[in-house]
């Protein structure tokens, strides 16, 4: 995980001195819990890194890196038994590196880390010291939500002290997800999500790369914007992108996969793996629909696709109203009526990740 000025990764043994050179530090014990060693010896480093390495995958313990040496650490604390959903974020930072935006970005790459690896997780959060302002704003512009304060619930430094416990529920996350339009700087990221859009069987040998390349597979991007009735709109959490769909009408001699005329419009829409179930191809389907309708003069009347038969998506696709047209041995070519785009776009309110900036 990468951002401009750190990454995050796996503890390495390597590590051990640069984390007890900025562990062993008064002001940083002073706001974690009394378990965090102080003094920090380079012993107590490796030790720590050696058990975060002992977990089992994936990993919960990260390295905060800074120009190649671990000058911070953050982790979560999955719970056990009925409060498995949850899970405890903590992190501390070298006092060299303070009031730089590193621990606000640091505090949201490891909640998106940490949902999109441990799926069962609802909710993570984060109780924090009533003296510790520092961290409840780096909580706060991080997106997370105070809860409530827990009265002389800890003691640190010999004094009871209150706990402001803030949190961030998996659905407020997803919420974060906004859309966009194209622009022609987008062309690489059409390439990688028409790739991402091939249905490939678990377990199959994935297809090269370059198949994206062939005249059949072309057709879908090739000068996409220069056409009349090319739209595309793409998912972005936190500043990534994380998906995308567009829609051409495919009329020359090379017929897409999924043509019906030459006035329907094909849909192509693709989310990258590690950020599928999260509704994100739900939300993406919304926003194309909207666009299929205010197309033109009274919009598209409607518009297809083509999926593998044994292609889970084939459950969303009917759920927002699409018909099979054809089949052939393989593959479903349906068709979504515009009757059945405004009937969808009615429910629209009451899906969760609607945000959007289009």
């Amino acid at each position: 995980m990468n951002t401009t000025n750190f990454e995050l990764r796996k503890w390495q043994l390597s590590d051990a001195v640069s984390l007890a050179e900025n562990a062993n530090n008064i002001h940083i014990w002073n706001n974690v819990r009394d378990y965090f060693p102080n003094p920090y010896s380079e012993k107590e480093g490796r030790q720590f890194i050696e058990m975060a390495l002992a977990k089992p995958a994936p990993a919960t313990d990260m390295a905060i890196v800074i120009d190649g040496k671990a000058v911070g650490g953050i982790g979560i604390t999955p719970q056990t038994d009925v409060e498995r959903i949850s899970a405890e974020i903590g992190y501390w930072l070298g006092e060299n590196y303070w009031n730089r935006g590193v621990m606000t970005a640091a505090v949201k790459e490891m909640t998106e880390y940490a949902f999109l690896n441990f799926r069962e997780l609802r909710k993570i959060y984060a109780p924090v010291f009533d003296f510790n302002d520092a961290s409840q704003r780096v909580l706060q512009k991080a997106g997370f939500k105070r809860e409530g304060v827990f009265k002389q619930a800890a003691i640190k430094n010999g004094k009871t002290v209150d706990l402001h416990y803030y949190s961030m529920l998996k659905s407020q996350w997803r919420q974060k997800v906004m859309h966009r339009f194209f622009t022609q700087d987008d062309f690489p990221l059409l390439e990688d999500l028409l790739y991402e859009a091939i249905f490939q069987p678990e377990g199959a040998e994935p297809l090269p790369r370059d198949v994206i390349k062939k005249p059949y597979m072309d057709i879908y991007i090739r000068d996409f914007g220069k056409r009349q009735g090319d739209f595309c709109v793409f998912s972005e959490l936190n500043g990534k992108t994380v998906g995308g769909a567009w829609l051409r009408r495919i009329d020359g001699k090379i017929k897409g996969y999924g043509y019906v005329d030459s006035q329907t419009p094909e849909l192509v829409i693709a989310v990258f793996k590690k950020y599928r179930s999260l509704g994100i191809g739900t939300g993406l389907m919304y926003n194309i629909i909207e666009l299929a309708l205010i197309n033109g003069t009274g919009g598209y009347k409607q518009i297809s696709l083509s999926v593998d038969k044994t292609n889970y998506a084939v459950k969303m696709y009917k759920n927002f109203g699409f018909e099979i047209a054809k089949e052939n041995e393989r593959d479903y070519i349906m068709v979504l009526k515009q009757s059945r785009m405004l009937q969808k776009l009615e429910m629209k309110d009451e899906y969760s990740g609607k945000s959007s900036n289009i």
